[in-house]
């Protein structure tokens, strides 16, 4: 805080965009080039311009309500972004937060191994969220969020690959953000079980408007089969874990001694959602992919965590070939896969 009404943040990172690694494969496999990289995750400054207007711009957190299925926590935006909030009622809350985000450099810059110039993309998007508590005590909640994104300049394509959206492989030319236009539709429910034990029932849906113009320009630009018209994604899953009351359950905070877990299945399709974005630590931040995770979190003190994770992958359709997105971890197309991770988080 650096005044009444003025705020900042600034966070450093290790990995390729502050992405976590999840395992070592070797110098040339996805972040594990990048990873002992320092990385400046957080810049900004933000306003709180009024009660119920907040503004923001550097490299943010990612101000959107969603879910890993479309946003990789780790990733931050470059830009700037609003939010709003207005009490309905004690219970009832409507809020609205969206921005730009920069996707490739400044307005104009050079593209990677060419003399010439190209503009850069920005990435836009609006968001309306409704909360309503029952019972400000005991709970529960309810949260949903309705988002909308769309990319300009993407007859750009992207400025390392140069080419419309390829799903038959992986890295550069599986990244273009050409016809992109995105809903999203998160929610989350909460209540406690019994005293001392909460549970969250969360999903997400993603469709993208102009999912079947993606799939025909990679078609058209490749000679490739394309597989299905697969423009939507879901998850759905279920959590429990150890929380003082509602209050805390609602928050999320937990401290020493606490724990909580997570399962959910999601069905991700080829061209349903920004293939740049999705989380890399359970499917490796590949797309055209469907499976079950699990990740488990315990307290060992209120700023040290102890995190588990598992997850079971499989290829969605097919018939595309691949399981398209950045290079990632594996650095390849995926059949199947089985994934535990262990990890310890110190918070200063």
């Amino acid at each position: 805080k650096i005044s009444e009404n003025w705020f900042t943040d600034l966070a450093l990172a290790m990995g390729s965009k502050g992405r976590s690694d999840n395992a070592t494969f070797g110098k040339t496999s996805g972040y594990q080039s990048n990873k002992n990289a320092l990385f400046i995750k957080r810049a900004m400054i933000g306003w709180n311009a009024t009660d119920w207007l907040t503004l923001q711009a550097g490299r943010i957190k990612n101000p959107l309500y969603t879910k890993p299925m479309v946003w990789d926590k780790d990733l931050t935006w470059d830009g700037a972004s609003w939010k709003t909030k207005y009490k309905m009622s004690k219970q009832t809350t409507i809020s609205t937060t969206g921005g730009v985000n920069t996707m490739q450099g400044d307005d104009k810059q050079s593209v990677e191994a060419l003399d010439n110039d190209t503009d850069s993309q920005y990435q836009l998007s609006g968001q309306v969220i409704g909360k309503h508590i029952f019972d400000k005590k005991s709970g529960p909640s309810f949260k949903t969020g309705l988002t909308y994104t769309m990319y300009t300049n993407d007859d750009n394509l992207n400025t390392k690959s140069e080419v419309v959206f390829n799903p038959s492989v992986i890295g550069d030319d599986a990244t273009g953000i050409n016809d992109l236009s995105l809903i999203e539709v998160p929610a989350d429910y909460k209540m406690m079980v019994k005293p001392g034990l909460g549970m969250t029932v969360f999903g997400d849906y993603a469709y993208n408007l102009d999912g079947d113009d993606r799939r025909k320009a990679a078609i058209s630009a490749f000679g490739i089969d394309g597989g299905s018209d697969d423009n939507s994604a879901f998850m759905v899953g279920v959590g429990f874990g150890s929380y003082k009351d509602f209050t805390a359950l609602d928050k999320g905070k937990q401290k020493k001694g606490d724990w909580k877990g997570n399962l959910w299945y999601q069905e991700v399709g080829t061209y349903s959602v920004d293939a740049n974005h999705v989380d890399s630590d359970i499917f490796d931040s590949k797309v055209n992919l469907k499976g079950f995770a699990f990740k488990g979190q315990y307290m060992i003190e209120d700023n040290v965590k102890f995190n588990v994770a598992y997850a079971y992958g499989e290829i969605n359709d097919k018939s595309v070939g691949c399981t398209p997105g950045v290079t990632g971890d594996t650095g390849m197309c995926i059949d199947s896969m089985d994934l535990i991770q262990l990890d310890v988080t110190y918070k200063f």
